[in-house]
């Protein structure tokens, strides 16, 4: 590749505002799926044409717009142009490495989040992007498959609360369902931890040390997710955006309680995850010691027979017991009484 050319899925050397897609791409096609609701009825619908979006939003439901998959940027660019998003606000949907934030633009609010999910024993995250209109909001998944199901059944039941309100409740009933996820992961995350402690106290093998290396990666992973996840709720809380009604503010402080102890959850993680590493490493030396110990006990008993042996090895003429007809078997026998003798006298001091 020549110098000056951007490498595949990134943005190296490009101007702000470029949509170029940074992740996993996918085989799966986009899903577009849309909810109109309000207070008397609720509707659901399936696109399998981006151009007809623009036809499904009106004056008199709110419409929840939601696109699963961003790796097909035209896709995203159409959306954009469609509903007039800024650019930057498009790159950073389709960049899900985007850091999770909360802009302001003139007509819409623009949010990113991380959800987070356990897979093969890993914590995995998936970037959410939310884009609130009046009586519109938009939500982008990297794929199918979330934590929005209860959202869902709420809205298609009649005289619910969340049918009653606009889409800056529906926004914070989705976060709220993302952080009420981040309760189950940490919940995990901390018996995970209770379990890798239970199995250091008993016994310290290779395999643990990258149990705790793994389980470092799983706190740090959580934490980029979680701390600025509280900065975007606590934006969300502090805006006085029109967009966003008074009464969801309410529900929004309680939001930030949630989030509040969801941190301080994970810093209480980060105290133990840290002392998996000096309890292996405790472990570790008093398997050494233990090792140690043995060695030197058996030095020690070997020391007493070698100077027995070497007593009798020594050829002098005047040694009575060399003519012994059973000195060979005495010796033997002194042999296992000296060693006897060291074992017990080692037990006795609680040596062994």
């Amino acid at each position: 590749m020549s110098p000056g050319n951007p490498t595949p899925g990134k943005k190296t050397g490009l101007p702000p505002g470029s949509l170029v897609f940074v992740g996993t791409p996918s085989n799966n096609p986009i899903e577009i799926s849309i909810i109109q609701y309000n207070e008397q009825e609720c509707k659901e619908f399936v696109l399998h044409e981006v151009s007809e979006i623009k036809n499904y939003v009106c004056s008199t439901h709110n419409t929840w717009i939601n696109i699963n998959g961003v790796y097909d940027v035209s896709i995203v660019e159409e959306i954009g142009n469609t509903f007039q998003l800024d650019p930057l606000s498009l790159e950073d949907i389709v960049n899900t490495q985007t850091r999770p934030k909360l802009d302001e633009y003139e007509d819409y609010i623009f949010c990113v989040l991380k959800d987070l999910y356990v897979e093969d024993e890993r914590i995995m995250k998936e970037q959410l992007s939310f884009v609130l209109k009046d009586r519109l909001l938009l939500t982008f998944q990297e794929e199918k498959g979330d934590v929005f199901d209860n959202v869902r059944n709420r809205i298609r039941t009649a005289s619910t609360k969340i049918r009653a309100r606009g889409t800056d409740y529906l926004m914070y009933a989705l976060i709220d369902a993302i952080v009420d996820n981040y309760f189950v992961i940490t919940d995990w995350f901390d018996k995970e931890l209770d379990l890798l402690e239970e199995e250091l106290y008993k016994i310290t093998t290779k395999t643990q040390l990258a149990n705790i290396q793994q389980t470092h990666a799983t706190f740090n992973a959580m934490r980029r997710a979680v701390i600025p996840a509280r900065e975007v709720i606590f934006s969300f809380y502090k805006s006085e955006n029109s967009l966003i009604k008074k009464k969801t503010h309410l529900f929004i402080r309680d939001l930030m309680d949630h989030i509040i102890h969801i941190t301080e959850s994970i810093e209480q993680a980060r105290e133990k995850s840290n002392g998996l590493m000096n309890i292996y490493i405790s472990g570790t030396n008093q398997n050494m010691n233990n090792i140690m110990k043995t060695l030197t006990i058996v030095s020690t008993i070997f020391m007493a027979l070698s100077l027995i042996a070497g007593i009798y090895g020594m050829n002098f003429k005047n040694m009575p017991e060399l003519e012994w007809q059973y000195g060979y078997f005495a010796v033997l026998g002194l042999m296992g009484l000296v060693s006897l003798g060291l074992l017990l006298f080692f037990h006795k001091k609680k040596w062994l």
